[in-house]
Protein backbone atom coordinates (compact mmCIF):
# COMPACT_ATOMS: atom_id res chain seq x y z
CA UNK A 1 0.00 0.00 0.00
CA UNK A 2 2.72 2.67 0.89
CA UNK A 3 5.11 1.28 -2.01
CA UNK A 4 2.03 1.81 -4.20
CA UNK A 5 1.45 5.65 -2.91
CA UNK A 6 5.17 6.02 -3.43
CA UNK A 7 4.65 5.88 -6.82
CA UNK A 8 1.57 7.74 -7.77
CA UNK A 9 3.40 10.73 -6.06
CA UNK A 10 6.44 10.20 -8.15
CA UNK A 11 4.11 9.81 -10.84
CA UNK A 12 2.40 12.63 -10.41
CA UNK A 13 5.26 15.15 -9.68
CA UNK A 14 6.86 14.21 -12.84
CA UNK A 15 3.76 14.74 -14.74
CA UNK A 16 3.90 18.80 -13.03
CA UNK A 17 7.76 18.46 -14.14
CA UNK A 18 7.34 17.74 -17.62
CA UNK A 19 4.02 20.56 -17.73
CA UNK A 20 5.87 23.04 -16.61
CA UNK A 21 9.06 22.77 -18.92
CA UNK A 22 6.62 22.43 -21.62
CA UNK A 23 4.73 25.75 -20.13
CA UNK A 24 8.06 26.90 -20.11
CA UNK A 25 9.17 26.53 -23.57
CA UNK A 26 6.42 27.48 -25.27
CA UNK A 27 6.73 31.02 -27.09
CA UNK A 28 4.02 33.64 -25.96
CA UNK A 29 2.11 35.20 -28.94
CA UNK A 30 3.32 38.78 -29.06
CA UNK A 31 0.68 41.42 -28.04
CA UNK A 32 -0.47 43.25 -31.27
CA UNK A 33 0.70 47.18 -30.27
CA UNK A 34 -2.53 48.64 -29.33
CA UNK A 35 -3.09 52.14 -30.57
CA UNK A 36 -3.41 55.03 -27.84
CA UNK A 37 -6.81 56.08 -27.38
CA UNK A 38 -7.59 59.60 -28.57
CA UNK A 39 -8.06 62.25 -25.19
CA UNK A 40 -11.60 62.47 -25.54
CA UNK A 41 -13.03 66.45 -25.47
CA UNK A 42 -13.12 68.24 -22.33
CA UNK A 43 -16.86 67.87 -21.24
CA UNK A 44 -18.43 71.48 -19.31
CA UNK A 45 -16.69 71.79 -16.37
CA UNK A 46 -18.58 71.35 -13.15
CA UNK A 47 -19.42 74.41 -11.35
CA UNK A 48 -16.42 75.22 -8.79
CA UNK A 49 -13.89 72.61 -10.37
CA UNK A 50 -10.43 73.50 -10.77
CA UNK A 51 -8.91 73.28 -14.42
CA UNK A 52 -7.32 70.25 -14.87
CA UNK A 53 -2.84 71.24 -15.28
CA UNK A 54 -1.82 69.07 -18.12
CA UNK A 55 1.67 69.52 -17.05
CA UNK A 56 0.94 67.64 -13.28
CA UNK A 57 0.21 64.09 -13.50
CA UNK A 58 -2.74 62.81 -12.14
CA UNK A 59 -2.33 60.95 -8.86
CA UNK A 60 -3.43 57.83 -9.97
CA UNK A 61 -2.62 56.43 -12.96
CA UNK A 62 -3.93 53.71 -14.79
CA UNK A 63 -0.97 51.44 -16.99
CA UNK A 64 -1.43 49.31 -19.59
CA UNK A 65 -1.13 46.39 -18.18
CA UNK A 66 -3.87 47.48 -15.95
CA UNK A 67 -2.47 47.89 -12.80
CA UNK A 68 -2.80 51.39 -11.14
CA UNK A 69 0.73 53.43 -10.00
CA UNK A 70 0.35 56.21 -6.95
CA UNK A 71 2.05 59.10 -7.72
CA UNK A 72 2.36 60.80 -4.06
CA UNK A 73 2.37 64.51 -5.58
CA UNK A 74 5.11 65.51 -2.81
CA UNK A 75 3.18 64.36 0.08
CA UNK A 76 4.16 62.37 2.61
CA UNK A 77 4.06 57.98 2.68
CA UNK A 78 0.65 57.63 4.47
CA UNK A 79 1.53 53.78 5.15
CA UNK A 80 4.71 55.04 7.11
CA UNK A 81 4.67 55.19 10.97
CA UNK A 82 5.29 58.78 12.41
CA UNK A 83 6.60 57.22 15.58
CA UNK A 84 9.26 55.66 14.49
CA UNK A 85 12.93 56.67 15.13
CA UNK A 86 15.00 59.05 12.99
CA UNK A 87 17.53 57.60 11.26
CA UNK A 88 21.12 58.24 11.44
CA UNK A 89 21.08 59.66 7.60
CA UNK A 90 18.28 61.62 8.04
CA UNK A 91 18.01 65.56 8.65
CA UNK A 92 20.43 67.63 7.19
CA UNK A 93 23.19 66.84 4.92
CA UNK A 94 26.04 68.36 6.90
CA UNK A 95 26.57 68.35 10.78
CA UNK A 96 28.83 69.69 13.46
CA UNK A 97 31.65 67.81 13.93
CA UNK A 98 32.06 65.98 17.22
CA UNK A 99 29.22 65.21 19.85
CA UNK A 100 27.40 68.39 18.68
CA UNK A 101 26.65 66.25 15.06
CA UNK A 102 25.53 63.26 16.70
CA UNK A 103 22.19 62.51 17.40
CA UNK A 104 21.31 60.98 20.72
CA UNK A 105 20.30 57.53 19.78
CA UNK A 106 23.85 57.55 17.79
CA UNK A 107 25.65 57.61 21.23
CA UNK A 108 26.53 54.79 23.45
CA UNK A 109 27.95 55.72 27.62
CA UNK A 110 30.38 53.44 28.34
CA UNK A 111 31.54 55.65 31.43
CA UNK A 112 31.57 57.67 34.16
CA UNK A 113 34.39 59.42 35.79
CA UNK A 114 34.47 61.28 39.11
CA UNK A 115 36.28 64.97 39.06
CA UNK A 116 37.48 66.71 41.99
CA UNK A 117 37.38 69.68 39.86
CA UNK A 118 41.13 70.17 39.78
CA UNK A 119 42.04 68.85 35.73
CA UNK A 120 41.97 70.50 32.86
CA UNK A 121 39.30 70.63 29.60
CA UNK A 122 35.58 69.11 30.82
CA UNK A 123 37.73 68.11 34.44
CA UNK A 124 37.53 71.61 35.59
CA UNK A 125 34.99 71.34 37.21
CA UNK A 126 34.00 69.05 39.56
CA UNK A 127 31.00 66.58 39.26
CA UNK A 128 30.98 63.58 36.74
CA UNK A 129 32.45 63.42 33.39
CA UNK A 130 30.45 60.99 30.80
CA UNK A 131 31.97 59.08 28.36
CA UNK A 132 30.74 58.73 25.27
CA UNK A 133 31.59 56.30 22.16
CA UNK A 134 30.08 58.70 18.81
CA UNK A 135 28.83 56.83 15.87
CA UNK A 136 32.29 57.62 13.95
CA UNK A 137 34.28 55.50 16.50
CA UNK A 138 35.63 57.79 18.92
CA UNK A 139 35.55 58.22 22.63
CA UNK A 140 34.30 61.83 23.85
CA UNK A 141 34.05 62.86 27.60
CA UNK A 142 31.13 65.10 28.00
CA UNK A 143 29.99 67.02 31.22
CA UNK A 144 26.16 68.64 31.93
CA UNK A 145 26.03 71.40 29.46
CA UNK A 146 27.51 69.10 26.39
CA UNK A 147 24.62 70.27 23.60
CA UNK A 148 24.11 67.56 20.77
CA UNK A 149 22.37 67.64 17.45
CA UNK A 150 18.93 67.21 18.74
CA UNK A 151 19.18 67.87 22.48
CA UNK A 152 21.74 68.77 25.64
CA UNK A 153 22.90 66.93 28.86
CA UNK A 154 21.22 67.81 31.76
CA UNK A 155 22.55 65.68 34.10
CA UNK A 156 25.45 63.16 34.32
CA UNK A 157 25.57 61.37 38.01
CA UNK A 158 27.66 58.13 39.21
CA UNK A 159 25.29 55.93 37.12
CA UNK A 160 23.32 57.50 34.29
CA UNK A 161 23.10 60.49 31.81
CA UNK A 162 20.13 62.45 31.37
CA UNK A 163 19.35 64.45 28.56
CA UNK A 164 16.83 66.87 27.10
CA UNK A 165 15.75 65.73 23.85
CA UNK A 166 13.98 68.21 21.26
CA UNK A 167 11.16 66.42 19.57
CA UNK A 168 10.86 67.24 16.24
CA UNK A 169 7.13 65.52 15.16
CA UNK A 170 4.75 68.32 14.05
CA UNK A 171 1.87 66.27 15.58
CA UNK A 172 3.11 65.99 19.24
CA UNK A 173 2.00 68.55 21.85
CA UNK A 174 5.23 68.13 23.56
CA UNK A 175 7.90 69.64 22.67
CA UNK A 176 10.99 68.27 24.66
CA UNK A 177 11.23 65.27 26.07
CA UNK A 178 13.84 63.57 29.11
CA UNK A 179 15.91 61.11 27.98
CA UNK A 180 18.24 58.98 30.04
CA UNK A 181 20.89 56.74 29.03
CA UNK A 182 22.25 54.02 31.97
CA UNK A 183 25.65 52.80 32.25
CA UNK A 184 24.29 49.18 33.23
CA UNK A 185 21.78 47.74 30.76
CA UNK A 186 19.48 46.51 33.55
CA UNK A 187 18.85 49.74 35.23
CA UNK A 188 17.79 50.84 31.86
CA UNK A 189 15.29 47.67 30.91
CA UNK A 190 13.44 48.95 34.50
CA UNK A 191 12.72 52.22 33.22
Amino acid sequence: MKARFQIALLAALLALAFAGQALAQAPSAPKPAEAAPAAPAPAEAAPGALPADPSRPPLDVELETGGYAYNSGGRRDPFVSLQRPVAADRGPKTRKPGMEGFLIQEIALKGIVRTTGTGIGVANKPGHIAMFLGADGKSYFVSTGQRLYDGVITAVDATSVTFRQEVTDPLSPVKTREVRKSLYASEEARQ
